[in-house]
């Protein structure tokens, strides 16, 4: 479904007026659209962010290839952003799974006593750099399985790869609570529609994986 698509599905359930099959460009500079339409653009990607930060879909997820070098200690995941979240780092050539600790523990490591090489046994992700400790000593084949979620969508043609359903049903929602009228629909109910669907949604993807707890959105 397109970026395209799912606004209009939002100005429907709206009663507003659909952009329809004019519009094909990008979204910032599209006279196709009225500030209402391009409003309910930037709240379709709003909700995708909520989508897409409630669960670790196995849609978003991706295996990313690192390869050491001795000394060096930071290595730039250029696919990785500010939203991803890292769920394994394994380390390939010795078949062993790093830890994830916090900055305040990786900072400890790293400057309090003499600087250590060898083999990296725990890992910090900061902005999209993967920093190890200790210092590998040499080269390593570590695969990462990380999250990734999507940029902002801009382009009429855009698609989703997190359900459509929940985004349409998250703006919606997000849309009546911002121009403060029903519709036909409360805002919290519509809020209450969206919660329980986004729980259904991550309850059927959680089960396409072994040994992983149900998140429910809160």
């Amino acid at each position: 479904m397109s970026y395209r698509t799912v606004i209009d599905k939002v100005l429907t359930r709206l009663r507003e007026d659909t952009v329809g099959s004019d519009w094909s460009g990008a979204i910032s500079s599209a006279s196709e659209l009225d500030d209402y339409q391009k409003l309910i653009g930037e709240l379709v990607n709003e909700a995708k962010d909520i989508v897409e930060d409630a669960w670790n879909w196995t849609s978003l997820r991706s295996i990313e290839t690192v390869t050491t070098s001795a000394s060096t200690a930071s290595y730039d995941m250029s696919n990785v952003t500010s939203r991803s979240r890292i769920l394994q780092v394994f380390d390939n050539t010795n078949d062993v799974v790093l830890k994830q600790i916090s900055d305040a523990q990786f900072l400890n490591y790293t400057y309090i006593g003499t600087t250590q090489t060898g083999q990296p046994t725990y890992f910090r992700l900061k902005d999209n750099d993967i920093h190890l400790w200790p210092t590998p000593a040499g080269t390593y084949d570590l695969k990462v399985n990380v999250v990734i979620p999507q940029s902002d969508r801009t382009q009429a043609a855009d698609t989703f790869t997190v359900p459509e359903n929940l985004i349409v049903l998250g703006a919606y929602s997000l849309a009546l609570n911002e121009r403060g009228e029903d519709g036909g629909t409360s805002s919290d109910t519509a809020g209450q529609r969206f919660t329980l669907s986004l729980t259904d949604a991550i309850s059927q993807d959680s089960d396409r994986t072994v040994d992983e707890s149900t998140w429910y959105a809160s």
